[in-house]
């Protein structure tokens, strides 16, 4: 089911057209047969929406990425940067009235102070540093998502596509728990694209095949 979604809302996508053209510039390229279909609510707008999380990847283990698409068409990606089996960096790519538009993050800037243990101050951490790079309008209205169903959806995604028969084939045991131990950086890349987006909006992550992440911006109405 994920597979057919994504390549029938992509059809219709000129910004997830744009945003898979870009990811084929880092050498990576869709694995729609790996693209996970979430139904998402939102508690403000009362309503749901569908949308694909489809992982990229390619033979250079130092960048990953994956793209997400609404039924909607709104598109946003992430393109991760591994050191081993360790997320050091990613690039947010999105589009903006047709124009592709990139930018490029360390861990240790998203992190920012090492005794931010209170998970409210990382998360206004995060938004300073998303309104900073500055706020990219999308092309149509997005439903309200609460920043702890970023979380938890960044998370979930991540670890499921950690433990599909993919990710087994290419990981030790291992690396795949290593890998596990970027949960919460997964999670706060999905917030960095919630806060990042003008209006409101929500976030999907999704694990490439060599277990890095990628978090985008795609719920609209």
């Amino acid at each position: 089911m994920g597979a057919k979604f994504f390549y029938n809302v992509t059809e219709l996508s000129d910004e997830a057209k744009l945003l898979s053209k870009a990811m084929g510039k880092y050498n990576l390229r869709a694995q729609p047969d790996r693209s996970q279909l979430f139904s998402v609510y939102s508690p403000d707008s009362k309503a749901a929406i569908a949308i694909s999380i489809t992982p990229f990847s390619g033979e250079d283990r130092s960048v990953e990425g994956g793209l997400s698409v609404s039924e909607g068409g709104h598109a946003q990606a992430v393109i991760v940067r591994l050191k081993g089996t360790v997320i050091t960096g990613f690039i947010h790519l999105t589009a903006a009235k047709g124009e592709l538009l990139e930018s490029e993050h360390g861990i240790d800037e998203l992190r920012g102070s090492g005794d931010q243990v209170d998970m409210v101050v990382r998360d206004r951490h995060i938004q300073a540093i998303a309104e900073r790079v500055g706020k990219v309008k999308s092309a149509r209205p997005l439903i309200e998502i609460e920043p702890a169903q970023v979380r938890s959806m960044a998370s979930v995604s991540y670890n499921r596509l950690l433990g599909d028969d993919f990710s087994r084939s290419v990981h030790s045991g291992k690396e795949i728990e290593e890998l596990q131990s970027n949960t919460s950086i997964v999670s706060e890349i999905g917030l960095f694209v919630l806060f990042r987006t003008d209006g409101s909006s929500c976030c999907s992550c999704s694990c490439s095949c060599w277990g890095s992440s990628s978090c985008s911006s795609s719920y609209v109405k």
